[in-house]
């Protein structure tokens, strides 16, 4: 049986138990949160580059951490970060396929799945079994993250 999305008064009562509030601002601590990945990244040899999206995204919810029911346990930071050696060329390979440029925004605790904004504001996951849409919205990513169901990437393809 499929479970149906969170509505958008869930997933508001979800992001105010991790602390989010209306007209949340971390500002001052954006400039560090985004170098750990965009100096780890290009560490890597394949550099992200903060852009508007991703900024506005982390700015708003960086730091939070979202419960994800079931078992086993499993949570959602919304903080950027680099997650596994060659981390960069995926992310870069799924941005070219994407034909759009993408960057780290959370990560998935339990399976250690990273959380990618692109230039327009739709969310994906990187996960070892495969890149995964998330949504338009930080409603829908938040939403398929704690309930699912989360689509194969492939068809967001260029």
């Amino acid at each position: 049986m499929r479970t149906p999305r969170m509505t958008a008064e869930q997933v508001e009562a979800a992001l105010t138990e991790a602390g989010w509030s209306r007209g949340r601002d971390i500002g001052a601590e954006l400039p560090g949160l985004l170098r750990v990945v965009t100096e780890r990244f290009a560490d890597e040899g394949c550099p992200v580059e903060p852009f508007r999206a991703a900024e506005d995204f982390v700015r708003e919810f960086g730091g939070l951490r979202l419960v994800v029911p079931g078992d086993p346990p499993d949570a959602i930071g919304f903080t950027p970060h680099w997650i596994y050696e060659e981390s960069g060329e995926d992310v870069a390979e799924l941005a070219e396929n994407l034909g759009r440029g993408l960057f780290p925004v959370g990560y998935e605790e339990f399976d250690g799945g990273m959380i990618l904004i692109d230039d327009t504001g739709r969310f994906f996951l990187m996960h070892h079994t495969g890149p995964y849409f998330l949504g338009t919205t930080t409603h829908e990513a938040v939403s398929c993250l704690l309930r699912g169901p989360q689509q194969e990437a492939g068809t967001y393809f260029v």
